[in-house]
């Protein structure tokens, strides 16, 4: 039905999440505080489900001694998120196509014109800019076509989702976070040289 469709609707069918539960997402590993993750993770606000792939900010930071640390994670994923909210503003003034009929465009057609846009973008920046020395990479396409095999079942898709859905592995993935940020760079007032 019209307006069903809103964030956390859209996020149990995100492409984003059924690539990890299908495994055929980018292999990624790191490491926090002596946790090992084996899965990628993305910025969110707090509208979005506590799952081990979403890092969100800290609604009421527990009053401590290390009060600090939570407000310092909170106001660095804010700036990390305005930054991207911003570059997404100036291509949606400068590219009309991304605010109504790119809805119509399929996953891989919106991809292609969403890409498009931002190297048509990057090319206007590179012109204006006064140092005119800069190298010119090509632009291809390296990633293989990954075409989802729909209705084949994967080895470990429940294992998967139950794994992306875990709260557990949320907090502690966002406590790492604070604590590794508070660490390297918060005791000094946040100045980050």
């Amino acid at each position: 039905m019209e307006g069903s469709q809103n964030d956390i609707n859209v996020l149990h069918k995100s492409p984003l999440f059924e690539y990890l539960k299908y495994e055929i997402s980018p292999h990624v590993n790191f490491a926090i505080n002596g946790n090992h993750y084996t899965h990628g993770y993305y910025l969110a606000d707090g509208i979005y489900l506590k799952w081990s792939t979403l890092v969100q900010c800290y609604r009421q930071p527990p009053a401590s001694e290390m009060s600090r640390s939570y407000s310092y994670l909170n106001s660095k994923q804010m700036n990390l998120r305005k930054d991207v909210e911003r570059a997404f503003g100036i291509l949606k003034r400068k590219f009309a196509i991304i605010c109504g009929p790119y809805r119509g465009l399929s996953a891989r057609e919106m991809h292609k014109t969403m890409l498009t846009c931002i190297i048509m973008h990057n090319m206007v920046i590179q012109e204006t800019r006064r140092d005119k020395n800069w190298t010119n990479y090509q632009d291809e396409d390296l990633r293989p076509e990954i075409i989802l095999a729909r209705g084949l079942p994967a080895r470990n898709y429940a294992l998967m989702t139950s794994h992306i859905e875990n709260i557990t592995l949320y907090n502690r993935l966002r406590e790492d976070f604070r604590a590794n940020l508070w660490a390297e760079f918060g005791r000094d007032g946040g100045r980050i040289e």
